[in-house]
């Protein structure tokens, strides 16, 4: 009987658990060298860049890289990854030959985000690699969480 109860109460937290907001900052500021490896909150428009690339280098998960604007059509982005999957927070699978309306992205409530249309906050860890030449380098967020 405990072992039912231990059982039951571990599937009520871990159901209850989701990935926490991070630390909000402006778009602007969010690659600024101090934030590198710090969990932070972005707003902003998920978009594809033109295309999607999915795999599961360097981590066990498979996800998939598209790029977060400061607003719809802008140049000036930053490069996230999302975790494949079917739940909240994920990316739906992408078969060969997928066309832009076959991408399916998910915000915490499990609700689907249009491309370049709804304003969201993504957070996640910022990892920043300079160039060594003063320039700013590439700037990327491993995205845990997508807000409205």
């Amino acid at each position: 009987m405990w072992k039912t109860a231990l059982v039951l109460g571990l599937i009520i937290v871990a159901a209850g658990c989701s990935a926490k907001v991070g630390d909000p900052v402006s778009f602007a500021s969010a690659c600024d060298a101090g934030n590198d490896g710090k969990y932070l909150q972005i707003p902003g428009y998920i978009a594809d860049d033109g295309s999607v690339f999915c795999s599961n280098i360097g981590t066990s998960k498979v996800q998939c890289g598209f790029i977060l604007i400061d607003s719809p059509g802008s140049k000036n982005k930053i490069k996230i990854d999302i975790d494949e999957g079917s739940g909240a927070n994920s990316v739906t699978k992408l078969e060969s030959g997928y066309s832009k309306s076959d991408i399916k992205i998910r915000d915490n409530n499990g609700a689907e985000i249009a491309l370049n249309k709804d304003q969201v906050k993504t957070s996640g860890k910022i990892s920043i690699a300079p160039t060594g030449d003063g320039s700013p380098g590439v700037c990327f967020m491993q995205v845990d969480r997508i807000d409205r």
